[in-house]
């Protein structure tokens, strides 16, 4: 059975132009130059044992946990269209592997209370054939990395997170952006750090000079919160993420400052999956025509090429014209145009060209999307 997964193919009008391109990608693929996920088609989980009953629970529950990754939605597992693949996760598994972790303070009886987690990583290319048969979304491996800056306020003292010394509030916001699948930075807070954002910066919301004193991990997004303490048992978390033109902000309570931290990037999560992953329904397909100038080399062509592959919301690539320095695609998208807009916007390979004046003529008529190489 063949793989849904996108493929470039070529309309005759532009076949014999593009082919000396074909024949030297034969003798020498280049890859596009964008931020990749690795690991979203694997999990790893808790068991008990390792009998064959014990196994195949663990590998649903790593099946699930997986699809959380590559879909992007936290509920997927539970969808109808879903419940058989679930019962035949095992069939989906290329190879499984068992670790002990042993329990803190070490000696024999730190081993004989180690954890046993089965790692497992399945067929990606099944598992996106899956999903794309169930029309539901696959988030592919090209994903907005964030930066996350943290204030912590206790009895009337306000700081900055510090990595080493508030390593557990790291350590659950890195688990929860690993179980999510999306990348996540926090600042050094070195000398260069400390001079650019001041903890007043968080609770003054000053956004100029968090994105200026950003502006060294280059970072997709911003996000930033502020972890007070009311009480003994009573933490409230105000979050604020800022990406691109948009702004989300939200607002938590509980007693325990690590879930609230694993919490705020969950929602992030839910957030960034929302706008390049969003669950959609049947007949939602739409041809988009897209042009991009300043093609002129092999290299800036496979580029192009690798970022159009990665759109999670794009099924099909069509090449519909190749002119000396530009090229032409169709697309066969989920989300329509807006969607598509974002997914294009990662990896820093194209951009958008400057809107026209008004009552300009257009660039070129039935192009839906003009782009130029960056």
């Amino acid at each position: 059975m063949r793989s849904r997964q996108p493929v470039i193919s070529f309309h005759p009008v532009a076949w014999s132009r593009i082919l000396p391109l074909l024949l030297a990608l034969l003798l020498g693929a280049v890859s596009a130059d964008a931020s990749q996920v690795d690991g979203l088609y694997s999990a790893e989980v808790q068991v008990a044992g390792q009998s064959a009953e014990q196994r195949t629970e663990g590998i649903v529950r790593a099946f699930a946990e997986m699809l959380v990754k590559v879909t992007g939605n936290r509920t997927i597992a539970g969808r109808s269209e879903l419940q058989e693949a679930l019962k035949l996760a095992p069939r989906y598994v290329q190879q499984y592997r068992y670790r002990l972790v042993p329990a803190s303070g070490g000696g024999d009886e730190a081993e004989q209370d180690a954890s046993r987690l089965l790692m497992v990583q399945f067929d990606a290319e099944a598992v996106r054939r899956l999903l794309r048969e169930r029309r539901l979304p696959v988030w592919g491996e090209n994903r907005p990395a964030g930066i996350v800056w943290l204030g912590v306020e206790s009895a009337g003292q306000r700081r900055l997170l510090q990595p080493e010394s508030d390593s557990e509030l790291v350590i659950a916001m890195t688990a929860a952006a690993e179980k999510r699948g999306i990348p996540v930075l926090f600042p050094l807070m070195d000398l260069e750090d400390q001079s650019a954002v001041q903890v007043a910066d968080l609770w003054g919301n000053f956004i100029q000079n968090i994105r200026r004193g950003s502006e060294r991990y280059s970072p997709d997004l911003i996000v930033t919160g502020r972890l007070v303490r009311l009480s003994d048992r009573l933490w409230r978390v105000n979050w604020h993420l800022y990406h691109g033109d948009r702004s989300s902000v939200w607002r938590d309570e509980g007693s325990l400052p690590t879930e609230l931290a694993a919490a705020g990037i969950q929602r992030v999560a839910d957030l960034l999956a929302e706008r390049y992953a969003p669950v959609l329904g049947e007949g939602s397909l739409s041809l988009i025509r897209l042009r991009i100038s300043g093609v002129n080399s092999l290299e800036q062509y496979a580029r192009v090429g690798e970022l159009l592959r990665s759109q999670s919301a794009v099924e099909r690539v069509e090449m519909v014209a190749a002119e000396p320095e530009a090229v032409t695609y169709e697309l066969h998208s989920r989300g329509g145009v807006q969607v598509l807009e974002q997914g294009l916007s990662l990896g820093g390979v194209i951009e958008p060209l400057p809107e026209l004046p008004t009552g300009a003529e257009p660039l070129t008529e039935g192009i839906d999307l003009h782009y130029r190489m960056r």
